[in-house]
């Protein structure tokens, strides 16, 4: 099975992936590293900034509703990523092609557990 890769983070509609909303900064923290595999880089009481592979994100306690924040990362091996969430418990949807700027995807969706809603993908050639 080849490597889980995160090779970036993007935005969806007006979301600030340099400070996705969250409730709190230390639950939020532990599920971005723990589930996700992020690296903690800098935190504070309110804000934290963390870095997986190639894809940078950050947290923030900013009042902003996490339901509302949705973030598409681009993923080497996808199916990979998909069943260790299936492992883990989660309920990732099953994948689909969606099409952005022109070109095609293969993305599957999921849901943190505080809110933000997220897209992995990776561009189909």
């Amino acid at each position: 099975m080849s490597e889980i890769v995160f090779k970036g983070a993007f935005p969806i509609g007006d979301t600030d992936v340099a400070a996705l909303p969250v409730k709190e900064i230390g639950p939020a923290v532990a599920f971005y590293t723990q589930v996700l595999g992020f690296t903690l880089i800098e935190k504070t009481a309110k804000t934290a900034k963390l870095k997986r592979d190639d894809a940078e994100i950050g947290l923030a306690t900013n009042g902003a509703d996490p339901e509302q924040a949705s973030v598409y990362f681009e993923v080497e091996n996808l199916d990979a990523l998909r069943q260790k969430f299936v492992d883990a418990g989660s309920n990732p949807t099953d994948f689909r092609i969606d099409q952005h700027g022109g070109s095609k995807y293969r993305v599957f969706f999921d849901k943190e557990p505080y809110g933000v809603c997220f897209c992995f993908g990776s561009k189909l050639e």
